[in-house]
């Protein structure tokens, strides 16, 4: 008798899945990042929150997602708030003329979701005074850097490679729908290059900044703090208005190149990054590039 042949295995999901969710009462979507453990929820109609809270759950549950966010108008938080999401922070002129008010969750046992205690208050805040006192503070001018256009494929390359070896700090996976990329390489006098890249839509006006290594040593964090200049002054040019990041809470490196990029703190997210020992509390960087009608902040 012939033996049964052995079924093929199947293919893994994709790094990011874009899931609806659509009723009568309810239309969402939900962005769902594997590669770094995130879910944005992006919300088309007001309304029927707890079928949505419901919803959301049972997907983040499955999907084993900790970290759920979105990002509404301020007469939207309220809804959501009441619904088990807190309220961490906000990107100024992300719809260019409003702000954006990101609430967010940690899917666990209990209803209520976890949020950013006072101690973990205190350590971003420890964080940034370091930053300023200890971390680079890199000048206008960073001679010996080199920021160039990267192509696509060239930068995904670099990216596959980094993930294989282990995390790396950004995935430059779509964190909204139908948005344009740019990616740039950056090489400083000493040690080695890194990839930074900006997914940005014209018709909001808004960018989010990546990096995709943490940088190691001042002469890598000058030249990662000059990319982050250089795309924000051509992300400007195109009329984007507010540019944001995100970035652990307890990194002093990385906040002394946002603060030295002309970035500020607007938002605290529990669990907001992936670490190497679970999730990790994430600072919201954000910079406003102008204002909507064209002029300098």
């Amino acid at each position: 008798m012939a033996k049964a042949s052995a079924a093929a295995p199947s293919a893994p999901p994709p790094w990011v899945e874009e899931i609806p969710f659509k009723s009568e009462s309810a239309y969402l979507c939900m962005i769902v990042n594997r590669r770094i453990g995130l879910i944005r929820v992006i919300d088309f109609r007001a309304g029927a929150l707890p079928a949505k809270r419901l919803f959301i759950q049972n997907v983040a549950k499955r999907e084993g997602i900790e970290k759920v966010i979105l990002l509404v108008e301020k007469d939207e938080v309220s809804s959501w708030t009441r619904v088990g999401f807190v309220r961490e922070g906000q990107v100024p002129g992300f719809y260019k003329r409003s702000d954006g008010h990101l609430v967010g969750c940690v899917i666990g046992e209990r209803t209520a979701s976890v949020e950013v205690g006072e101690e973990g208050q205190r350590n971003a805040e420890r964080t940034i005074n370091l930053a300023k006192k200890n971390g680079p503070n890199v000048p206008e001018r960073t001679p010996g850097v080199s920021v160039a256009e990267m192509d696509e494929p060239d930068a995904l390359k670099v990216r596959d490679d980094l993930w294989k070896k282990g995390r790396g700090l950004s995935g430059f996976d779509a964190f909204g729908r139908e948005a344009e990329r740019m990616y740039v390489e950056v090489t400083p006098r000493k040690g080695k290059p890194n990839v930074l890249s900006a997914e940005f839509q014209d018709c909001f006006g808004h960018a989010l900044l990546e990096i995709l290594r943490s940088p190691e040593g001042d002469s890598e964090a000058a030249s990662v703090c000059a990319g982050l200049r250089n795309m924000s002054e051509t992300l400007k040019e195109r009329g984007i208005v507010s540019a944001f990041a995100f970035a652990p809470a307890d990194d002093v490196m990385l906040t002394g190149i946002y603060l030295s990029a002309g970035f500020r703190k607007t938002g605290l997210l529990a669990g907001g990054v992936p670490g190497p020992s679970g999730r990790r509390d994430a600072i919201l960087w954000t910079r406003k590039l102008a204002n909507p009608a064209g002029e300098e902040e």
